[in-house]
């Protein structure tokens, strides 16, 4: 069978529709902007990186000039300083894909890519390529700092790809190679160029197509947005543009979103120029669009659950009769109290399709009412107080 990326969804991210998972919020408040602007000073040229040869300024990170080298050295170093193994994917003459994980402590074969691309334009000795997409590879690092310490069941993924310039060349070498391998990839959340607010709207854009799980991603990072009132203002292209390294992943067949500034109403002026730098580029705007990709990126991954919101997967735990069934079932809590409990479906893309508020019911027990569901198979999850239950049912046509 071709990847399990559908049955992955199951048991995914939408706890969120009922209340917020304490790790994501964690994670999406440690966003900082000082940590992100840091960064980019090195990468952008601005303050010179430490490789082993001395004091260097990256002037240009385009594919045929030193500092695209010694980018992806200084990336590797700062992956290295914050506890990760990283490893360098090589391709054609020139390319190196720089790659991180954080193992999955359930599914580690399951994975979440947050990504973005460390080379630049123009051609040239000058292409400091600040906001494309020194904003996207620095937010990456950024997720690998505030992502390290907490436990996910799915494996984290930092990639930061090289010679996207050139016709997503990088990323494509990898989502091809992962689709020969029948890797099982989750989600992919790709940024690119998200620092510029020309017109200060605010307004950022979802690129997203009905591409495997790309609409569900597209929605859990909508639910991210308000779950946890980042309060951002979101345009959603769909079917989205072709023109980054999502893209690559929408051609295996791989679900993908882009995280974008509002490119097709405010262009960046500075965009492949020498002029692309730090200065022209909005820290308040950035940190809200790294904060949503690192907040998607970690729902995707399904934040293990710790003793104050233990999650209990047992058969034991949930009977659910008929089971398939047609219309209705009828589930009993085997553990848990009488207190309100929170039933939550999800598809098996992991969208949320039903949720209900069961107030006090009898004998813990209750009826579900599946009519209207498409046949399938679905996940039953229930938050009883501290505990989160799951369970397993099928509709039949």
């Amino acid at each position: 069978m071709r990847r399990a990326l559908l049955a992955a969804g199951l048991a995914v991210w939408w706890q969120g529709v009922v209340a917020q998972s304490l790790p994501v919020q964690q994670a999406i408040n440690a966003v900082n902007a000082d940590s992100l602007v840091w960064r980019l000073e090195r990468l952008s040229g601005e303050v010179p990186v430490d490789v082993g040869q001395g004091d260097t300024l990256i002037l240009s990170r385009h594919k045929t000039q030193p500092g695209n080298v010694i980018a992806a050295q200084w990336i590797q170093q700062e992956f290295t300083r914050m506890g990760y193994a990283p490893v360098v994917e090589p391709f054609g003459a020139l390319g190196a894909n720089i790659l991180a994980e954080k193992a999955g402590l359930v599914h580690p074969e399951r994975k979440v890519i947050i990504c973005g691309h460390y080379d630049s334009m123009p051609g040239g000795t000058t292409a400091p390529g600040a906001d494309d997409d020194g904003s996207g590879s620095c937010a990456v690092l950024e997720a690998a700092r505030v992502l390290a310490g907490l436990g996910f069941e799915n494996t984290l993924v930092f990639a930061l790809w090289d010679e996207e310039e050139q016709g997503l060349v990088g990323s494509a070498y990898h989502a091809a190679a992962a689709f020969g391998n029948d890797e099982e990839i989750t989600a992919v959340i790709n940024m690119d160029a998200i620092a510029y607010d020309g017109d200060g709207d605010g307004l950022m854009r979802i690129h997203t197509r009905p591409v495997a799980n790309s609409i569900a991603i597209k929605d859990s990072a909508l639910m991210v947005n308000t779950t946890y009132g980042l309060g951002l203002d979101i345009a959603v292209n769909n079917p989205g543009e072709t023109y980054s390294d999502h893209a690559s992943f929408w051609t295996q067949g791989y679900g993908a979103i882009l995280v974008i500034e509002d490119f097709d109403d405010d262009p960046n002026p500075h965009y492949h120029t020498p002029s692309d730098r730090l200065q022209y580029l909005d820290t308040a705007y950035w940190r809200g669009l790294a904060r949503l990709a690192i907040g998607t990126a970690a729902v995707m991954a399904v934040p293990v659950i710790d003793a104050g919101m233990r999650e209990t997967r047992s058969s034991e735990t949930l009977a659910i009769y008929p089971n398939p069934a047609r219309d209705k079932v009828e589930v009993r809590m085997l553990v848990g109290t009488k207190a309100d409990v929170f039933p939550v479906i999800t598809d098996p893309t992991g969208r949320a399709v039903r949720d209900v508020r069961i107030t006090k019911a009898a004998d813990n027990g209750w009826t579900l009412d599946l009519s209207g569901l498409a046949p399938g198979a679905y996940l039953l999850r229930v938050q009883d107080g501290a505990k989160v239950l799951t369970g397993h049912m099928v509709r039949w046509p």
